[in-house]
């Protein structure tokens, strides 16, 4: 049986905030490997950089140091449409706060991130909305707008 390959590949990672009086190492010497189909909880006390290891892992920021590979990609070189890019095509964000457009149903606020990506018409953007709905048990609520949901279910 083969391992699963590698998503994300972090080696030696390293932020440092610079401001003219402070200087603040956020995260210093981060190795990670996440690899397909695993699932990875990032937790610890307040202030000591999850925030700003999902920002690097999200390519919403970069590190001060290390190396950064994205399903076999490095990152490090990317200018800022390039991440952005592949940022829309490989990363998910799923947010504490709803983030959910109160005028826009279940089913549309679903869809909308997929509208940003090229070459998925609406006809497979709905089968994609319609499956995860499906997965999670709210197939059943596509119709509902946000104030219309339980927070759990927003």
């Amino acid at each position: 049986m083969t391992a699963a390959a590698s998503v994300i590949t972090l080696a030696d990672v390293r932020k440092v905030f610079q401001t003219d009086e402070v200087e603040t190492h956020a995260l210093s010497d981060v190795h990670l490997d996440i690899r397909k189909g695993e699932f990875v909880c990032i937790t610890g006390p307040s202030g000591c950089g999850k925030t700003t290891l999902l920002s690097i892992l999200g390519l919403l920021d970069a590190p001060s140091a290390g190396s950064y590979e994205l399903n076999g990609h490095a990152v490090a070189t990317l200018g800022l449409r390039q991440r952005a890019r592949l940022r829309n095509a490989e990363i998910g964000f799923i947010f504490q706060a709803f983030n959910l457009i109160g005028d826009l149903t279940v089913e549309e606020n679903v869809e909308l991130p997929l509208t940003y990506r090229s070459g998925i018409g609406r006809a497979e953007r709905r089968r994609r909305v319609q499956e995860a709905l499906q997965q999670v048990g709210m197939a059943h609520r596509l119709r509902h707008y946000p104030a219309q949901l339980s927070g759990g279910q927003q």
